[in-house]
């Protein structure tokens, strides 16, 4: 009888642990879920820009994105991206989710450099879970088209943020081993990160 009360207690115990770490989560994706309704608001926009330039240049979005474990955290993967008038090389963390043949990438704010820069060359590279992906072809999708890469979660965080546009990207042809296709698009340069 003894050892059944033992592996009874440890039993709870786990139990115990497995649903704090489960309250922490969901408290977690509580507190994410308000903050991103209160980035509508432009006063919390602008804060959450700054805060989130300043968060980018440390050292741990840089490590972990792109690998496995930046998985975790919202697919946070890194954009390699040349300046438009600067010609520097950039390195922009941030989350990129498989979608048809690339890859699609969230714009939260009206006017952002990394879009800029991509729609200005019309090819960027994209670490993602350890991976080099060439892209190109870079087009300006509604939230309608794009949602369906993202997981329900995310989803959620998304339409309560408001976010409305996002970047898709196609891989490079080389890296698909097709040829040219003739009837081939034009990337949609013209097309600003503010206005779709």
């Amino acid at each position: 009888m003894g050892k059944f009360v033992q592996r009874r207690s440890a039993l709870t115990r786990v139990l115990g642990v497995l649903m704090a770490i489960s309250v922490a989560v969901a408290a977690l994706y509580v507190i994410l879920l308000s903050w991103s309704t209160l980035m509508r608001v432009k006063w919390v926009n602008d804060r959450s820009r700054h805060f989130t330039r300043t968060a980018n240049r440390s050292f741990l979005p840089r490590k972990i994105a792109g690998t496995r474990l930046g998985r975790l955290y919202f697919n946070l993967s890194v954009l390699h991206h040349v300046g438009r008038r600067s010609g520097r090389t950039y390195a922009t963390p941030l989350g990129a989710y498989p979608f048809r043949d690339g890859f699609v990438l969230a714009v939260a704010y009206d006017e952002v450099d990394w879009c800029r820069n991509v729609l200005a060359a019309g090819k960027c590279t994209l670490t993602w879970m350890g991976k080099e992906y060439a892209l190109e072809k870079p087009e300006l999708i509604p939230a309608a088209d794009a949602l369906k890469a993202y997981p329900l979660l995310v989803r959620l965080l998304i339409v309560a943020g408001g976010m409305k546009k996002f970047l898709w990207l196609h891989r490079a042809r080389s890296e698909e081993g097709q040829g040219t296709d003739a009837g081939a698009e034009e990337p949609a340069r013209h097309q600003r990160c503010g206005s779709l």
